[in-house]
């Protein structure tokens, strides 16, 4: 084979890996012109033009280059995530918005182990489903795509799981941001003065004319990659290979561990770029989906699905009542667990109720930090 033929193939991987990192600030950008990100997010809209592209035009870019992205981008997007979140400030939060995360949690994980036995006859990779779904609604896509990755399961059941969780899910979203709020304060006592417990000057905003606005982005990617080389050092040193379980656990504490230095939790470019990764990582992933499969195999995934999202919110809200949770508090709670951070804003904006921005930041971040162990557990537990 000449040089020039290799150096064609490279360069043509270059410009796939270029295209394919744009597209997504392309959708960004033309959602916001015809206002469209209030009906779709840019992860959903990612992943559905990657469905279409990788379906419609099969063969037009090379598998091997969106499967290199869905590996690369996730293992650099969960420590950027986590590196600039204050975990201090959220463990000093008030003692309901605690409780009532963690009621969430432990029911969705009541739910998984259940819906793994009720529908282990209807589909052969209950354990997986149910592993994933731990995952995707104690903390959000992130920690599904993990999962996936550190128990090795099939891709196209977790194309039919992320198209399944993107049509239940958004119908909730938009339950939330229309009458929610109102039917949450019907069921749940009205939140009272004490709970605003976070003043609103206080929320670290992004300033976008920062004049070292690239040196932070620099070094918060530096950051990302050192824990990822450690981490792929530690499972070497352990295993001789990289263990994907032991490998998804290490970048999450180590993550988290950053996350206490003052210096590298003040990186604000480093969220934003870990959100940007997320939305390369949906676009790929729609490449390397299946459509014809997730159309042939989605109904008892689809069912299994709605029988842990919907039994966990109706069990979540009836213990709120029981422990006496204000509504407010367990619907941000709610919102946390089952989509992550990327809606709190939209939710508080409905609610008005702006103090529970950044609880319900922290809380859905805690979500991305605690997902995929809960996730492999329940693999664990049921394999």
């Amino acid at each position: 084979m000449s040089t020039a033929y290799l150096d064609k193939i490279i360069y043509l991987d270059l410009f796939y890996y270029i295209i394919i990192g744009i597209i997504p600030f392309i959708l960004i950008r033309f959602s916001k012109a015809i206002k469209l990100e209030g009906i779709l997010s840019p992860v959903v809209m990612c992943y559905l033009v990657g469905l279409a592209i990788g379906n419609l035009l099969p063969g037009t870019i090379p598998s091997s280059i969106p499967q290199t992205l869905t590996e690369g981008t996730i293992a650099l997007a969960i420590p950027l995530i986590l590196m600039t979140s204050d975990f201090k400030a959220f463990l000093k939060g008030a003692k309901n918005i605690i409780l009532s995360f963690f009621l969430a949690v432990f029911i969705v994980l009541i739910f998984c182990l259940s819906g793994a036995f009720l529908f282990a006859e209807r589909t052969d990779h209950a354990p997986e489903v149910a592993a994933m779904l731990a995952g995707v609604y104690t903390g959000g896509t992130p920690n599904m795509s993990s999962i996936k990755m550190a128990i090795g399961a099939d891709q196209n059941i977790f194309g039919i799981l992320n198209v399944a969780d993107i049509l239940l899910s958004g119908i909730y979203l938009i339950f939330l941001t229309s009458i929610g709020p109102i039917v949450f304060r019907y069921l749940l006592p009205n939140p009272k003065k004490e709970n605003n417990f976070i003043e609103e000057e206080k929320t670290q905003k992004f300033n976008p004319h920062k004049k070292n606005k690239w040196i932070e982005l620099g070094l918060a990617f530096l950051s990302a990659i050192i824990i990822v080389a450690v981490s792929i050092g530690i499972s070497f040193l352990m295993y001789g290979k990289i263990s994907e379980a032991l490998f998804i656990i290490l970048i999450t504490l180590f993550g988290i561990g950053i996350s206490f230095i003052p210096s590298i939790r003040k990186l604000n470019r480093a969220y934003e770029a870990g959100d940007y990764l997320l939305l390369i990582f949906s676009l790929a992933l729609g490449l390397i989906s299946d459509f014809s499969a997730i159309v042939d195999a989605s109904s008892s995934i689809l069912f299994f699905t709605a029988f842990v999202l919907i039994g966990s919110i109706l069990l979540h809200v009836l213990m709120c009542r029981l422990f006496k949770i204000d509504s407010d508090t367990a619907l941000i709670t709610s919102a946390a667990c089952i989509f992550g951070p990327v809606f709190i804003g939209q939710v508080v904006s409905v609610m008005k109720n702006r103090s529970m921005l950044v609880p319900g930041m922290a809380m859905g971040v805690m979500g991305y930090a605690i997902g995929s162990f809960l996730g492999i557990l329940i693999y664990q537990i049921l394999s």
